[in-house]
């Protein structure tokens, strides 16, 4: 009987290599459907809001791959089918006025809100609280105003009306707040019960708008920052439980919705409005689904003029939005900083602590370097430390360079010929 050809057997892929295959498949497909619904609910959003083009003039191009963004609540009556609770100013103010960082780098987003309350320079308008930049002169003012007091680069402007807001927050379904105790606002119109309630549309709004806020503690109702900061804060915590709420499956399914309606009640400048909505989900997905930090600029109150306002804090004000420009955390305390005169130009040394000082950095000393030849600033900081890279950020020149540094100070600058 003839050998019969022995059949080779077909060498498989193994079986947990095939499964891995399959799944980075399915995820792979995941994230293309997932981009696409993004850019697909991001072209709801632009391609339904309004767009103003004369506050395009008033933004800055980007100086860098971070972008901010100014997020504008109007105070605008138009539209509330109610208006118990909204007093009889006509005309629109700026409610709500915060600055939102969000850096691709990094995949952070910063939220700094400024109280509407902080008195400015206003121009061509004197000194006044900076929410009267808008209903002097419109977004430009106020993106113009914002900028020249606060020193910081502001790339898009987004205004959302509060029928927008209302809208948004029944649109998701509402949105969850802890009260440890029952709470109140006869001003604003909230009345809402203890414990983790489900807030709509109206009761988000009265409770973002609190300013006479009141708790019902043991028999008795007691105001509990029942002012400006207190309700920047509130205003922040709707934010962040809004965003929560937009990752719910039920809000993504129904996120074209939701975008629509958005969009009928905002504002945006016109280089957003043109700006590529896959190219910007692209550049900014790590952001898309990371933690939004947030914090509000310090001030204190004063009465100036018969009227109650609040200024910035100092240096903790200047400190907050020198971190807010480099991208790092908000409550940062100031560095601590030794300053040299390292170019030999008289007074180099005391004018660079000052400016320092402006960029929300604290200067303990100041001398001459062993040199006058130092032809860069130099930062010299301890060895792996990132602080050298914040103040070369914040100065917008010089080198960084490990070395060490005395007891009760994060870093030595030496002021160079170019700082002249």
């Amino acid at each position: 009987m003839p050998d019969t050809p022995s059949r080779s057997r077909r060498s498989g892929l193994p079986k947990w290599l095939k499964v891995t295959i399959i799944t980075a498949l399915v995820l792979a497909n995941i994230a293309v459907l997932g981009f696409i619904w993004i850019v697909q609910t991001g072209n709801a959003l632009f391609g339904g809001a309004q767009t103003d083009d004369e506050v395009t003039g008033a933004l800055d191009p980007s100086s860098g791959d971070a972008l901010t963004f100014v997020i504008v609540g109007s105070d605008t009556r138009e539209g509330l089918d109610n208006l118990d609770n909204f007093g009889t100013v006509s005309g629109a103010r700026g409610d709500v006025v915060m600055l939102v960082r969000v850096d691709p780098n990094t995949s952070t987003a910063q939220m700094l809100s400024i109280p509407r309350d902080l008195y400015v320079d206003i121009e061509g308008h004197g000194q006044n609280r900076i929410n009267a930049a808008y209903t002097f002169g419109g977004p430009s003012l106020l993106v113009e105003t914002l900028k020249r007091e606060l020193d910081v680069e502001i790339n898009h402007y987004v205004e959302v009306d509060f029928v927008g807001f209302q809208a948004l927050v029944d649109e998701v379904g509402g949105i969850s707040i802890d009260f440890p105790y029952a709470a109140r606002d006869s001003k604003s119109g909230l009345d809402i019960e203890a414990g983790s309630q489900t807030l709509n549309g109206a009761q988000a709004l009265a409770y973002a708008r609190s300013r006479h806020y009141q708790e019902y503690q043991d028999g008795d109702w007691v105001s509990i920052e029942a002012n400006d900061i207190g309700r920047t804060q509130r205003q922040q915590e709707v934010v962040r439980a809004i965003l929560s709420q937009l990752k719910n499956p039920s809000s993504i399914a129904e996120a074209g919705s939701i975008a629509s309606t958005m969009g009928q009640h905002m504002t945006i400048d016109s280089n957003l409005a043109s700006t590529s909505v896959a190219s910007l989900v692209w550049d900014f997905k790590g952001v898309l689904t990371g933690p939004v930090v947030g914090a509000t600029l310090p001030t204190e109150g004063r009465t100036i003029d018969g009227r109650s306002v609040v200024v910035a804090d100092e240096p903790e004000a200047s400190a907050m939005l020198a971190n807010f420009r480099a991208g790092v955390p908000l409550a940062e305390t100031p560095l601590r900083l030794e300053v040299l005169n390292g170019n030999g130009a008289d007074g180099a040394a005391g004018e660079m602590s000052r400016t320092l000082e402006d960029l929300g950095f604290r200067v303990e000393s100041v001398g001459n370097a062993g040199t006058d030849s130092y032809a860069q600033t130099t930062v010299i900081v301890p060895e792996g430390s990132e602080d050298g890279e914040r103040i070369t950020s914040a100065l917008g020149f010089g080198v960084v360079q490990f070395g060490a540094v005395d007891n009760g100070i994060d870093a030595v600058v030496i002021v160079g010929s170019d700082a002249s």
